[in-house]
């Protein structure tokens, strides 16, 4: 929907939406001003407080990867994009998923996640969130494939 707002000569303001048209005066104008913007900051906030309680989540997710058996971090590490799995790093406290993903990793392969960890150092908290949600499913499976080896594992 388009608009447009145009100062008249009357000083009076007339406002397009669409193919409706308001004349408006200046106090008009100032009130809904404040209401739109009254309204973008709560959404904003809101969205806000949404993006923080994801990453929260997926930090955590990061880091309870770092305690996943080697062979399950093999499959993950080949399924996965660079960017998807250096954000999983990065989202990670520590150095535990690091250095566990390095170690699953081939010597070229290892080389190339270093440099795709270097060179990817400014990550936003939007793109990690979708990065992150782009590989939940897989990493439901590999949470499945781990608790199957615990149980083996106690048998």
């Amino acid at each position: 929907m388009e608009i447009s707002a145009q100062h008249l000569d009357s000083g009076d303001y007339q406002l397009e939406i669409g193919p409706v048209t308001f004349s408006l005066n200046h106090d008009a104008i100032l009130g809904l001003h404040h209401v739109m913007k009254k309204r973008l900051e709560s959404g904003m906030k809101q969205d806000q407080e949404v993006m923080q309680k994801k990453l929260t989540a997926y930090r955590t997710l990061a880091t309870k990867m770092g305690a996943v058996d080697d062979k399950v971090i093999q499959k993950i590490v080949v399924r996965i994009r660079a960017e998807q799995l250096v954000t999983m790093v990065r989202l990670a406290d520590g150095k535990v998923l690091y250095n566990k993903v390095l170690r699953n990793l081939s010597t070229q392969n290892r080389r190339q996640f270093e440099e795709d960890f270097q060179a990817m150092n400014k990550i936003t908290e939007h793109q990690a969130i979708i990065y992150m949600e782009q590989i939940v499913p897989t990493l439901k499976q590999a949470a499945q494939e781990q608790k199957k080896i615990q149980q083996e594992s106690m048998a």
